[in-house]
């Protein structure tokens, strides 16, 4: 899934970007009955003789969340919660033929569409109110490269299981994602006990959540053909939208010298690179320009980092879900090529 958030903070820097983006019991066991139709979701995609994993760990429950993601076919409302910002969307993701289908409504606010076929990602708004067009999309547990990369961030990483718990009245598994170092943010995650699906999460920051995303009604047996309506060109206008891109053909004019250990470049387009360790995401912007003060703080829940890139290179911006220390040490390993 994929989530906007409009931030004018951002739009007064010239960055023009919107954001994606989202107790305390007993660890219980799955029963048999439960959890069979995913165990053998499971083992039919483990085709190369590897080991099946066991129901009480995380690995299982993480996997199980990825085979929802492209397997489960549901309609439902969640809610996505940062600083002051709140939004509701509601969403329609058809997995039932050949290709993934997908369509995301914003309920408050400027109306924003997003229909998605497979990696193909577009953004419809109201021709009559269009807001700004100028944005990206960013990785987040709904998005559907985090269940891709996030098998490779494992040992940056500790997972646990934390107990059951009720989301959107069904019953779901409680899993942590917490860092081993305090050089970036955790996750809590909610996932459905029947499908695996990712009905809550939780951005976190030593114990204080920074960002919400949650389900507040569901169903897993939809009409998609009747929710999914179609989209009337002569009353919108739109734009494509990128989850996970590389532009081979545009190199940016700068070098960030200094990462965190196992974060790696996801999407690049000119001077705009988008970095993920496969559970959390920032982003590193050159602009052309100039007398900006800089800049290291939180803004409606998404550390801001802004400093000059000496003789007047320009401005580097960091932004997303790090600590404002980590985001300054970026900033500062930031160095233009000479090409």
């Amino acid at each position: 899934m994929v989530t906007l958030v409009f931030n004018r903070f951002l739009s007064n820097l010239g960055l023009g970007i919107a954001t994606t983006v989202f107790v305390c019991s007993t660890l219980a066991e799955p029963s048999e009955i439960d959890i069979q139709k995913s165990e053998e979701q499971i083992e039919n995609k483990k085709t190369d003789g590897t080991q099946h994993l066991n129901v009480a760990s995380p690995e299982y429950w993480l996997e199980k969340m990825a085979l929802a993601f492209s397997e489960e076919t549901y309609a439902g409302t969640f809610t996505y919660i940062r600083g002051k910002e709140f939004n509701t969307m509601r969403i329609v993701h058809d997995a039932s033929g050949d290709t993934v289908r997908e369509s995301i409504l914003k309920l408050n606010g400027q109306k924003i569409d997003i229909r998605r076929w497979q990696d193909e990602i577009i953004c419809y708004h109201d021709i009559n109110d269009p807001g700004d067009l100028r944005h990206h999309v960013l990785l987040g547990p709904f998005s559907q490269s985090f269940t891709a990369l996030i098998s490779e961030s494992s040992h940056f990483y500790h997972t646990a299981l934390h107990g059951e718990d009720r989301i959107a009245d069904r019953r779901a598994i409680r899993l942590s994602i917490q860092p081993v170092n305090a050089d970036r943010f955790g996750y809590l995650l909610w996932l459905d006990y029947q499908t695996g699906l990712l009905l809550q999460s939780h951005l976190v920051e030593r114990g204080r959540v920074k960002e919400v995303f949650a389900f507040s009604d569901i169903d897993f047996m939809p009409d998609t053909q009747l929710l999914m309506t179609a989209i009337d060109p002569d009353q919108t206008v739109s734009h494509r939208l990128a989850d996970d891109f590389i532009d081979q053909n545009t190199k940016p004019s700068f070098k960030v010298k200094w990462l965190p250990d196992g974060f790696k470049v996801v999407r690049q387009s000119g001077n705009r690179l988008h970095f993920s360790d496969g559970i959390v995401t920032f982003s590193v912007f050159l602009e052309a320009q100039r007398g900006l003060p800089n800049l290291a703080t939180e803004v409606e829940g998404r550390t801001i980092v802004t400093r000059a890139l000496g003789q007047s290179k320009g401005q580097v911006t960091i932004i997303g879900g790090l600590p404002v220390t980590t985001a300054q040490r970026l900033a500062e390993s930031v160095e233009p090529i000479l090409y």
